[in-house]
């Protein structure tokens, strides 16, 4: 028996303890059903075995449910938007609305998007694809009423033919994350730092997470890139951590995890690279955020004294308690349009 599968990327189910009640409520029987199904011997072998024979005799631009894309790159396919995520999308855009208008002229949101729409020339030929474009038109639409919104679509586009999305994982790469810090930077009216300046590291073999969908068996692997910006401590919930990289997440397959250690409730890194004069009030932003910002928080060290990170799905406290104590400069609400869609924690940016 294992407890996980380092190429799926996924916890196993255990073998259940026995007790009559469980046993008599089905629960055990339930339990032990998923047990036998995923402690399989030989389980990787018949997932490449199937890999290979779906890629080979069955479908040549699909694979476990992904696209297969020019030079491989895997895409998610989203036609239309489920009856459950129709009814979540507006009420997400509400959310972050009525928040923007409860803090007025500090808010930028920023809709990240989809490797799907600003690649969509390295999509298999005629996938039917949702609209996303119109979609984030509307979106960008509404939320401007109250918010500064930051559209990248066309700065994405322009640089389309450079690695701006991982070919085997659904987030964008560093230098994708480096150009939406640069706009946003230029949209406030700041510099933004050069990536010549910085000091930058490779990672190969990185498997993200639509290889562990697809189990492509040749799937080729990307290179992660992460910048060393200098850091004068770090918080994650309340605790003191050693820097907001873990690299020891760089040896295993979940690679993107090693990014602000994760996903977690609160975070917060104080820059070492700008020095605050005494008696003066450090810079602030807030990021509240999916995961599309754990690869882009790190730029903002070179702009602000402060980078306080916050996600919703994790986070105990109160958010508007901790924007009154804190007195931040500027919040950054940044969602990547898939997880805009299905997020149901946006309420809490009322809480």
């Amino acid at each position: 028996d294992r407890e996980s599968s380092e190429l799926e990327n996924k916890h196993l189910a255990q073998r259940p303890a026995f007790n009559m009640s469980s046993l008599v409520s089905n629960q055990w029987t339930s339990k032990y059903n998923e047990y036998v199904k995923e402690q399989v011997v030989g389980r990787d072998a018949w997932i490449d075995l199937h890999s290979r024979m779906e890629t080979a005799l069955l479908r040549k631009t699909q694979v476990g449910g992904m696209l297969i894309g020019k030079d491989a790159q895997l895409f998610t396919q989203m036609f239309n938007l489920t009856e459950a995520e129709q009814a979540q999308l507006p009420k997400n855009v509400q959310a972050v609305s009525e928040f923007a208008q409860r803090h007025p002229g500090k808010v930028t949101f920023l809709l990240a998007p989809s490797a799907s729409l600003i690649q969509a020339d390295r999509l298999p030929a005629f996938a039917p694809m949702l609209d996303e474009n119109a979609y984030t038109d509307d979106i960008l639409a509404q939320v401007g009423q109250s918010a500064q919104v930051l559209d990248v679509r066309e700065l994405f586009t322009q640089n389309k033919d450079e690695k701006l999305y991982y070919y085997t994982d659904h987030h964008w790469t560093t230098l994708g994350a480096y150009y939406a810090y640069a706009q946003l930077m230029q949209q406030l009216g700041q510099e933004p730092v050069a990536l010549s300046e910085l000091d930058g590291k490779t990672v190969e073999n990185f498997y993200g997470t639509y290889f562990s969908k697809a189990k492509k068996f040749d799937a080729q692997a990307d290179t992660i890139t992460y910048y060393e910006i200098p850091d004068a401590g770090v918080t994650i919930d309340g605790k003191e951590q050693d820097g907001y990289y873990d690299l020891s997440k760089f040896e295993v397959r979940d690679k993107y995890a090693a990014f602000l250690r994760g996903n977690n409730g609160y975070t917060v890194i104080k820059s070492g690279v700008r020095t605050v004069e005494e008696g003066q009030e450090p810079s602030r932003i807030l990021i509240i955020k999916d995961s599309y910002a754990n690869s882009f928080a790190p730029f903002l060290l070179c702009n602000y004294d402060e980078v306080h990170i916050v996600d919703l799905r994790y986070l105990a406290g109160s958010l508007s308690q901790l924007i009154n104590e804190s007195g931040f400069d500027e919040i950054l609400l940044m969602y990547n349009f898939s997880n805009l869609v299905t997020d149901t924690n946006l309420y809490k940016l009322g809480y």
